[in-house]
């Protein structure tokens, strides 16, 4: 994240006579590429938000699953000023598709009546008004398993932690047991989460796909899909959450089969 580049884009919203009122980013273990924000790109998008007037919409499914202890800091610890909101959903760390999140929004509102109150309770209501209610059963089963370990989310996880870092030391290794010493393959080294990207020799799209998955059996994300315009041509994003480690082997030996043929 460019803190000069939020300032650009802030600027160029105003004299197009709009307001930027928020930014949202992914800052740890962001999905497809699992890079993170360093601390210093923190502090310095913090003070670009407080200058610029922004809020900043702080998305972390994944930040719990990184693979070391040491975890940076989230925005919003490092956030002196409330700007930012930040979102956590329990899919990652409950269970998936439990379809129930939350929002640390401690900004104040003031109503037109000049009574105050916080984003928080606004978002509320709105919610109450577009959704009507989250399931009852998923929220339940959400709490149940909070209760169970004490409302902390780190020792529910305790296994999935230890399974996740495992899973992707095996994807690293992997590919540079397989990989390692072609100049044409470079990956990056994710800090936790589920995703890394792999920059390959050869045009990486839907056909190349499915050459990959009729003959050799391996399925990868083209990172095409994720450019608004061009980019991502010659990149592929991998996951490695679902698999076994024995699984992750087997698929980088066969993804290394297919870029032969490729």
């Amino acid at each position: 994240m460019d803190a000069g580049a939020v300032r650009a884009a802030a600027d160029r919203v105003r004299a197009s006579g709009r307001r930027p009122r928020a930014l949202y980013v992914v800052p740890d273990f962001a999905n497809p590429s699992g890079t993170s924000m360093p601390l210093s790109a923190r502090h310095e998008l913090l003070a670009a938000a407080v200058e610029q007037d922004l809020y900043v919409l702080e998305d972390n499914p994944y930040g719990l699953f990184a693979r070391t202890a040491q975890r940076v800091p989230t925005l919003k610890r490092l956030d002196e000023h409330r700007r930012v909101v930040y979102l956590g959903s329990f899919a990652k760390t409950c269970f998936p598709g439990a379809r129930v999140g939350y929002a640390i929004a401690d900004q104040p509102v003031v109503a037109p009546d000049g009574s105050v109150t916080l984003l928080a309770d606004q978002l509320s209501k709105i919610k109450s008004m577009t959704t009507v209610n989250t399931s009852p059963l998923a929220q339940a089963v959400v709490g149940g398993m909070l209760v169970t370990y004490g409302c902390r989310l780190r020792v529910l996880n305790e296994e999935r932690i230890r399974r996740y870092r495992e899973r992707l030391d095996a994807l690293l290794a992997a590919l540079g047991r397989c990989f390692g010493g072609d100049p044409g393959y470079v990956w990056n080294v994710p800090g936790g989460g589920f995703f890394l990207v792999l920059t390959v020799p050869f045009v990486a799209d839907e056909a190349a796909l499915t050459r990959s998955a009729r003959d050799h059996g391996v399925l990868w994300t083209p990172m095409s899909y994720f450019y608004a315009g061009a980019g991502g041509d010659r990149q592929i994003r991998l996951s490695c959450s679902y698999l076994e480690v024995d699984e992750i082997d087997e698929g980088v030996r066969r993804l290394r089969g297919f870029t032969r043929d490729a």
